[in-house]
Parts: structure tokens; sequence; C-alpha cells
């Protein structure tokens, strides 16, 4: 949804960015500027830089990029109306246009709201029958796992009754169809009617992450055929893939704790609840995905991962680890190759301190990937050995302090018998090979691109354009008027949201243009928000923006734009043809370019 523009803008016109960041942030002055640690990947070094004269922000590692409004939306996993009224209380403005916020619904999902509402009652009623005499055998089994009536009411764990077609008559006493019911995904036909898929099971709530229940786990009662565990499969409110289990309660405890464990399944959850740790999510199976990864990165906490020590479980870890760090987030691992217990069987035949000590007992990725290699990879023969160095270089190069590196080429030294110095110069060729410590491998493609020289000076020449076109409704004229379009993709979709942006406000600053694009529902608003905060944020760019400087950029744009439609042309022609008729096109295509420069 959108918000008024006026608000929008006024709100941001009686705003200082450095008030707002610092309400979160230590910020570090640096002549007109500020310098912050970034706070949406793991940076060491403060890359965060803020403007106060240009009120924007921008991460000169991850990109990530915006005024004071977006910066709250990002670092708070707010919406834009909480992020605005967030930065109008922080720096003391009052309008009462924002007070009527308050009195603002949420937007209801017509689809989504009977999908909930019947969850809602299914699982009311789950948690009723537990405590039925049918539902003893479900209590029985809780109290066997020692989960007592606060964690039982905590997580709404629950019993389905074996007449599976009397819950889906409940459901429609309560006034839910049969279709809805249907598309909760606990409905099968049976007989005629409508049957609960979960009969006769214990039940596992399972919870979005404003602990709305979504879906269930249902766990078998003693021994059968069936499958232990039945899960709701995907429906409109319950993807897998977008589901952390406790993510609800832990998002708030994370915060504080500064760190979030996370787990496999959800026993393992509340085994740590049990000794008070309730920073915890479970994974429940499924492999990390980029939902998941955006909602730990919304924390803004160390990740620890707690996976089991089976060689699954190790790998699972592995790949795990490397996707969160390949994603900017600090990542530990407890060091659970040695235990084949998982923290649930620990705690009930180890005791609470046995957990807490294994879960504190963390080490660094790169620790747990050396670890890995030596209890899978025997090193028995060269060759193993060889293999072990190999698997490791693309590690060891990607560690920045020296300290950090000489410690783990004696420790590969020590378990390989490879000499560190030799392993160091292994590491150093493997280390200039890596696309993301060189130029990614797409650069590396344009570098031989004959055309590369041209679209160098046209890149240039149109960033020149549209930096001046941020700063003055003279240049987006102009554009509009003799450029028309940009060859850079993501420069012509930034310069015709320009035009459109400038036909409605005669006046404009980069910073309401950046809130607008904020307030929209454009798919890329957040890549051109980057760039253009990038582009603004830049100084080696002329201050006076006269006919002249356009008329000058115009021609630069020209004649690369010519080059290149000439090199495209060429290579269309010598397609298909014998060296001699190549040579022959070029001679004459040489002949009629030094004609056309006399």
């Amino acid at each position: 949804m959108a918000y008024d523009e006026s608000l929008v803008n006024d709100v941001l016109r009686h705003s200082d960015i450095v008030k707002v960041i610092e309400s979160y942030l230590p910020l570090i002055k640096k002549g007109k500027d500020y310098l912050a640690k970034c706070p949406f990947h793991d940076d060491s070094n403060p890359s965060m830089h803020v403007s106060p004269e240009k009120q924007i922000f921008k991460c000169f590692v991850c990109g990530t990029s915006g005024n004071a409004i977006g910066f709250v939306m990002k670092y708070t996993h707010a919406d834009f109306k909480e992020a605005l009224k967030k930065v109008a209380e922080i720096c003391g403005y009052d309008d009462p246009r924002l007070h009527g916020f308050k009195e603002t619904k949420k937007v209801v999902d017509p689809k989504r709201a009977p999908l909930v509402e019947c969850l809602s009652d299914l699982t009311t009623y789950y948690q009723y029958a537990l405590n039925s005499p049918e539902g003893k055998a479900g209590l029985d089994y809780f109290n066997s796992r020692h989960l007592d009536a606060n964690l039982r009411q905590k997580f709404r764990l629950g019993y389905a009754i074996k007449d599976g077609r009397a819950t889906c008559r409940f459901l429609q006493d309560r006034g839910h169809s049969l279709k809805t019911i249907e598309e909760t995904g606990i409905a099968h036909a049976y007989k005629g009617e409508y049957a609960d898929s979960n009969q006769g099971r214990v039940i596992f709530p399972i919870m979005d992450h404003n602990g709305e229940v979504v879906g269930f786990s249902a766990r078998r009662l003693g021994d059968g055929d069936d499958p232990k565990y039945i899960n709701t499969s995907d429906t409109y409110l319950f993807l897998k893939s977008n589901i952390l289990y406790n993510y609800n309660y832990a998002k708030e405890k994370a915060h504080i704790a500064g760190y979030i464990y996370v787990l496999e399944g959800f026993m393992d959850v509340y085994a740590l609840n049990r000794i008070q740790i309730e920073s915890c999510v479970a994974l429940m199976g499924t492999k990390i995905s980029n939902e998941h990864i955006r909602m730990l990165r919304a924390l803004n906490v160390e990740i620890r991962l707690c996976l089991d020590g089976d060689i699954p479980g190790q790998n699972a870890t592995m790949d795990i680890a490397r996707t969160l760090s390949r994603s900017g987030l600090k990542v530990r691992i407890v060091d659970n190759q040695n235990s084949k217990k998982d923290p649930d069987e620990i705690l009930n035949e180890d005791g609470e301190d046995a957990l807490k000590a294994y879960l504190n007992n963390l080490i660094s990725r790169v620790d747990f990937i050396l670890n890995y290699y030596k209890n899978t990879n025997p090193l028995q023969t060269l060759e193993q050995k060889t293999k072990l160095i190999q698997e490791f270089l693309p590690v060891l190069a990607s560690i920045r302090s020296q300290l950090e590196l000489d410690k783990y080429l004696n420790k590969l030294s020590t378990i390989t018998g490879y000499p560190p110095e030799s392993i160091k110069k292994l590491m150093l060729m493997s280390r200039q090979e890596k696309p993301e410590n060189a130029k990614s491998f797409k650069e590396k493609i344009l570098e031989t691109h004959p055309e590369r020289k041209a679209l160098r000076k046209l890149f240039t020449a149109e960033r020149e354009l549209l930096y001046q076109m941020l700063q003055n409704q003279s240049a987006v004229a102009f554009y509009e008027e003799k450029i028309g379009s940009f060859y850079h993709e993501t420069y012509r979709l930034i310069a015709n949201y320009l035009i459109e942006y400038a036909k409605a406000h005669e006046n404009f600053v980069p910073r309401d243009l950046i809130a607008a694009l904020q307030n929209s529902d454009l798919p890329d608003r957040d890549q051109l928000v980057d760039k253009i905060t990038e582009i603004y944020l830049e100084r080696n760019h002329p201050n006076k923006c006269d006919e002249a400087l356009l008329e000058s950029i115009k021609e630069v744009i020209e004649q690369e734009k010519e080059k290149i439609f000439e090199q495209d042309t060429l290579e269309q022609s010598l397609e298909g043809k014998d060296p001699l008729t190549k040579a022959r096109i070029i001679s004459e295509r040489n002949r009629r370019k030094a004609n056309k420069n006399k």
C-alpha cells in the first residue's frame, strides 16, 4: 500500500539520518560523513557510509543502501508505515496524518483469513482432545518426552481423536466450509465423508513468523506400518521452505541473546526451551532456503548451527554453513562430530549442565570443515592427503586474518605432512582463480570482448548523464528529448522512472525519489535504490550542469553506440565466411572508416 507522498517527504525533511541510524548503531565521524559497521553483512571494518548532506546511507561491501526510512525498514524488518512512524518519532516530528495510521486496519487476505481461522479452531480442538479420556495416550507420550504443561501450552501441542469424521463435523459446526477444511491440507475423503488425516496421532502445530498456525506435524502413537510422522503438504498457507519452527517466539529472544541456534527438529527446540534457551529454531529436515536466510539475516545475530553429529548431519552442516557464510551471515558451529546424541537425548540422559556445555562448545566454520574432512576421509595414503589439501584450498583462500591463516596452515600441515610453505603457495595460486577475489566471471568474459573499450566509455558517459539527471530537471528533459534510451539496462530503468517522477514533481531531490521508490510496488525497487544511492554519493562529477556538458556527454554516447553497432554489424557479416572473405570484408570496413575520418 502506498502512502501520501507529501507526508513521506515532510517526515524526511524534518528527519536526520545520522540521528536515526545512531539510535540503532554506533557511528564514527569521518570528515563530512559518518561510518558504521554494516549490520546487513558480517562486517569487521566499518564499511557503511552515512551522508548527512545527502541524507542517505550506503554499504560499499554488500551494497545495501537507502534513506532513513529504508534503513529502519531493513534493520527492524518493519513495513513502510511502521518505519515512517519510527523515523518521525526518533527525530521528534509530529504530524496529525501520522496519528491516523493508528486507526488503519491491517489488510486482510480474503483467501488466507478463513484458512487461518479454521486451523486456529482445529488447534484448540486438538488441545482440548489431549485432556480427554481418549487423549490420555497422547498425554502419556508427551510426559514420557518430558514436555510439561507449560511447554504443551506454549507450543499448543494436542491430540487428534480417532474419529476423524467427527473432527471435520466439529469444524463445519464452527462455520467452516468443506472447501476451507480441504484447503487447509488436513482432510481426506472417507466413505463419502471428510475425515481428519491426523486422526489418532499427537499433534505438533507449526506456526508462521506471526505465530499463526499454518500446518501440523502428526506423530503416530505406538508401533505400526503407518509413517511415524505425517506433515501437512504445501498449501496456500504452508510452504515448508518458508517456515523456521519457533521463529515466532525466537525472533525477540534472539535480539536479547545476540545469537540463535539452528536445530534439526522441534524436539531439539523443546530441549533448549527446557533449559531456558529460547533463541532457537528448527529446519524440520528441510534444506536452507532463500527465505530462511532472509529471516535469519533480519535477526542480525550470530547463527549457531547444531545439527546431528552423524555423517548426514555433518554433510548438511557443511552445506548450510557454506550457504550462510556466502550470504554474509556470521556462523559458528556446535562441535558435535564426536557425539551421536541430539540435544533432547543429552538433556534426558546426561542432564542440563551437559547440554549447556555441549551447546557452548562452538567452533568456527573453518575448524568444522577441517574436522569434517579429517573424519570422513581416512588419511592413510598420499593420494588421500593430497585430496584433502585440494578440497581445503578454497577455504584457506577465503581467510583474511594472517594469524588465523598461519594457524590453519600449521594444522593442515600436521595432518597431511605437507610443509606449510607449500600449502600456502598452492593457496595463493587458487586464490587468483577465485571469482569473488578477482573479477567476476562475467567481467572476465567482457574483458576479452572487442566491444569492451567502447562499452566502458559508453557506460561512463551514461552514468555521468544519470548523475546530472538526479540533480537537474533540465538534464531529465535533455535525456528524454535527445538521448531516448540508455544502453545499460539498470541506468535505462532508473531514467524511465526519473522521467515519470519529474513530470509529477517540478522540483525534487534524490532523497524524495528514493522514498517514492521504497513506497512503490516495483519489483526492482531495491536494485534501483541501491544504484541511485551509489551514483548519488559519487564525488567525481562536474558540479555545473550546462548545455555544453550535456552536449559533450551526448556526443560520447552517440560515438560509442556507433562503434558497438559497427562491431555487431561486422560480426554478423563475418559469420560463416571463409578466412579470405573475412579478410576482404575487414579490409573494406577499415578503408571506409579511414575515408570517413578524413
